[in-house]
């Protein structure tokens, strides 16, 4: 197997999980609301029921009308999760200089790691999901950790650094039957 074919299959297969995703919310239609786009992002985050509630109602009081969110939209934004750790190393130089992001740093500093734009539609859903305090600022609590976790979609062998199998297994399936609730 060719490096080139290898990477050329993990761009399709990343390409239908994304469409997959993206299809399981929209029903048939060309956008997907402003709440299933921060639903679709926190569902294979570390963050419980309540928080993620907490993040949905956020953008709900935030959204004044919903223009919904397009698959063009939502595969950007999926690519630029990709580039994360670049990002990070962005967000961590202004976290050291004690300053949050702003829309227009966070805009810059995409287009910077993944050479296009998200629209500043799509900027203000992530800014209402994530500004926790409504500053209209980001810090790198209010994202880069939750979208880490989305990164590794669920998996948490993290846990079985610090506890034993049984453990991590039971807290698991807890986390998932909550999320049926």
């Amino acid at each position: 197997l060719k490096y080139e074919d290898f990477h050329s299959f993990m761009e399709n297969l990343q390409s239908e999980v994304i469409e997959l995703e993206f299809l399981e919310f929209s029903r048939g239609l060309a956008t997907i609301s402003e709440e299933d786009f921060a639903r679709i992002l926190l569902r294979y985050t570390m963050l419980d029921s309540s928080n993620i509630e907490e993040c949905i109602k956020r953008v709900r009081s935030r959204t004044p009308s919903e223009k919904g969110v397009s698959f063009e939209e939502f595969r950007k934004f999926c690519q630029f999760l990709n580039t994360l750790d670049d990002f990070s190393i962005a967000m961590k130089m202004y976290t050291y200089a004690d300053q949050a992001v702003s829309k227009e740093d966070f805009q810059r500093a995409v287009f910077v790691c993944t050479g296009s734009n998200l629209s500043p539609h799509l900027v203000d859903t992530v800014f209402n999901i994530f500004d926790a305090d409504g500053d209209g600022h980001l810090s790198y609590m209010e994202f880069i950790s939750i979208m880490k976790d989305r990164l590794h979609r669920g998996s948490r062998s993290h846990l079985m650094h610090t506890q034993d199998k049984w453990t991590a297994f039971k807290y698991c399936i807890k986390n998932e039957m909550r999320t049926y609730h």
